[in-house]
């Protein structure tokens, strides 16, 4: 992973800048609300969303070429895919599109994941005794309900 360390900071500089710009890049004056162009592209009557979605797949296509896990992938296309299915319902879905800001949490996503991948793993001590312990109060559990089932079946035979 230390060589795909360059190639991975610069995609994700870039998935960030591109991130912020379709979900963050302008602010409402007097609040906090951010907003991108992907409110604004989904606007458009017709071709708004599903030009929102095809833009918003663009970060998930450059993850792709990263080689991230199913599980990252998975979670994108879920970010992707609820954005794209609510921003067809008019005014509600440009209102989604603002507060949840999917290019902004696969961009998340994928940061997490390469810092994942760059710390080193932790080294554990064996708990080959938890396992132990577990089975040992399994088969326990399983004694005592043979038990129990047992004397049931005795007084209802005297």
């Amino acid at each position: 992973m230390t060589d795909e360390l360059p190639t991975h900071r610069a995609a994700l500089a870039r998935l960030d800048r591109y991130a912020t710009l379709m979900d963050a890049r302008f602010r409402v004056p007097g609040t906090q609300i951010r907003f991108g162009l992907d409110p604004i592209i989904g606007l458009l009557p017709g071709i708004g969303d599903a030009l929102g979605l095809a833009l918003s797949l663009y970060v998930v296509v450059e993850t792709i070429r990263l080689g991230v896990s199913k599980r990252v992938l998975f979670g994108m296309l879920r970010n992707v895919g609820l954005e794209a299915l609510v921003g067809m319902v008019p005014v509600l879905g440009d209102v989604f599109d603002i507060g949840f800001k999917a290019n902004l949490r696969n961009a998340a996503l994928l940061r997490s994941y390469i810092e994942d991948r760059l710390r080193p793993a932790p080294v554990r001590a064996s708990r080959r005794w938890l396992q132990w312990v577990l089975l040992a109060a399994f088969a326990g559990l399983i004694l005592g309900l043979l038990l129990v089932l047992t004397r049931m079946a005795l007084t209802q035979v005297t």
